[in-house]
């Protein structure tokens, strides 16, 4: 009797100890499920240490022209220029987009940035003459991938490398021979570096924002590119921010190709310099 009392009582206060705890499990879900919505998901969870996902998409329009540039033959001594033997004066309005998608550190990205600029004027500069034009297309994807090596506090700076998934063709019967020409260079691929920073403090949720990155040649079509801007990033949310900014671009272009000139394929070279002002609509998420 003695041992069957004991074996109760037992029994009772596991069962006791047992509907306690649950009873504190179920008040305190409410409390849970406001703090946790994820669950075991959730990058808070000490259970779980995901890497850092973010993201941003941009779309630029960026008013854009020939600020200098040539197409020779230096073994003639020739030397055309773009702007005043091909008359490639005009400044024209692109609109350029980007995705980019990182993990922790690391981060991928795809540009989709479309140029052609146009020139046209008599044949030869010779006002009795035929007009005829030249251009430049320098259009399709790019791209690219980043490693940051400093990311915290609102600052992202590291390295880049890109591929231009097209090449720069420049098309003229302005100055050769009748029919006129075709050349172009090989893919671009260049090496950079990047730094953005946008301050941890704001004013009602807006903060300043600001980047640079630069590019310089590896291989193929010889590129060098400086990207300026700056601008105000709205207040943060689940959804991400948005953020308006405004800047300066500079590329550089060089490259080597042939060319029939009077009957005779001759090395030719080609180099440009495009500058232009943009506005920028960027998303962060």
């Amino acid at each position: 009797m003695v041992g069957s009392e004991q074996t109760r009582r037992h029994v009772c206060k596991r069962v006791t100890l047992a509907a306690l705890v649950g009873l504190l499990v179920v008040s305190s879900l409410p409390c849970a499920r406001a703090q946790d919505l994820f669950g075991i998901a959730d990058p808070g969870s000490p259970f779980i240490f995901p890497p850092g996902l973010q993201g941003e998409a941009r779309v630029t329009p960026i008013w854009m022209g020939i600020a200098s540039g040539s197409n020779g033959i230096p073994s003639l001594g020739i030397d055309w220029s773009l702007i005043n033997q091909f008359n490639m004066t005009r400044d024209y309005l692109f609109i350029d987009a980007m995705l980019r998608f990182g993990i922790g550190r690391f981060s991928v990205r795809g540009h989709y940035e479309p140029r052609e600029f146009v020139g046209r004027t008599r044949f030869r500069n010779i006002p009795q003459m035929h007009t005829a034009e030249a251009r430049l297309e320098y259009s399709g994807i790019r791209i690219g991938g980043d490693v940051d090596f400093f990311s915290f506090y609102g600052a992202r700076v590291g390295a880049n490398i890109d591929l231009d998934l097209y090449r720069p063709i420049f098309t003229e019967a302005l100055q050769t021979d009748a029919g006129g020409k075709k050349i172009e260079g090989d893919s671009a691929l260049t090496w950079g570096v990047h730094a953005m920073y946008a301050p941890v403090m704001s004013v009602y949720g807006v903060s300043g924002v600001f980047e640079v990155t630069a590019r310089w040649p590896l291989l193929g079509t010889s590129v060098t590119d400086l990207e300026l801007a700056g601008g105000l990033k709205g207040p943060e949310s689940v959804l991400g921010s948005a953020a308006l900014r405004f800047g300066w671009r500079s590329t550089n272009l060089d490259f080597h190709d042939k060319q029939l000139f009077q009957g005779v394929v001759v090395d030719t070279r080609f180099d440009a310099h495009l500058s232009g002002w943009f506005g920028q609509l960027v998303y962060y998420y």
